[in-house]
């Protein structure tokens, strides 16, 4: 464990600052979700939240399934990463953190149909159109379902959007349970 040379002290209600620094380092914002653990030498371990990564396997097998129905690089993200790819250009985007953009354009909980468009620093060229339906719960995005389209390969055809807006609300279904 890191130390941070920081000392912060628990209020009468039981509450602590996390300090800016880390706030920032980890990209934790304010009303961002954090899971509390116990360690097993008696710590207290924060961990920032992502209801998609509890689902990384189901994530896979759906990214999977889109990138066979459509040919086309698939992916499934929380709101800063790639949660799950599929497809040849997987390796750009699988674990990767989003660009700033994409987690702007996405977190407007709209669909989102955009020409030219990279979702992650990894890629050497942006997709030729990117289609992505968010995923949401209580009202707020909690990530999306995307497929890409590269120069030079076959278009994203009509009934996509259908096909994702489906995956989102089955995924936004097994996030509630």
């Amino acid at each position: 464990m890191k130390a941070t040379g920081i000392v912060r002290r628990i209020d009468e209600l039981g509450r602590i600052v996390i300090p800016k620094e880390i706030r920032r380092t980890l990209r934790i914002r304010e009303s961002d979700p954090v899971e509390i653990y116990m360690g097993e030498a008696g710590e207290i371990l924060l961990k920032k939240y992502s209801p998609l990564l509890g689902l990384q396997d189901v994530a896979e097998e759906y990214a999977q399934a889109l990138n066979g129905a459509f040919g086309l690089t698939s992916a499934i993200c929380d709101r800063e990463s790639v949660v799950a790819a599929a497809g040849r250009e997987r390796r750009w985007l699988q674990n990767k953190a989003l660009l700033p953009a994409f987690q702007k354009g996405l977190s407007r909980g709209q669909v989102l149909q955009e020409p030219q468009l990279s979702l992650t620093e990894d890629q050497p060229g942006p997709f030729s159109r990117v289609l992505a339906v968010p995923i949401q719960m209580e009202g707020e995005c909690v990530g999306g379902v995307c497929l890409c389209a590269v120069p030079g390969g076959p278009g994203i055809p009509p009934e996509a959007q259908s096909s994702l807006q489906i995956a989102a609300l089955f995924l936004q279904k097994l996030i509630n349970t």
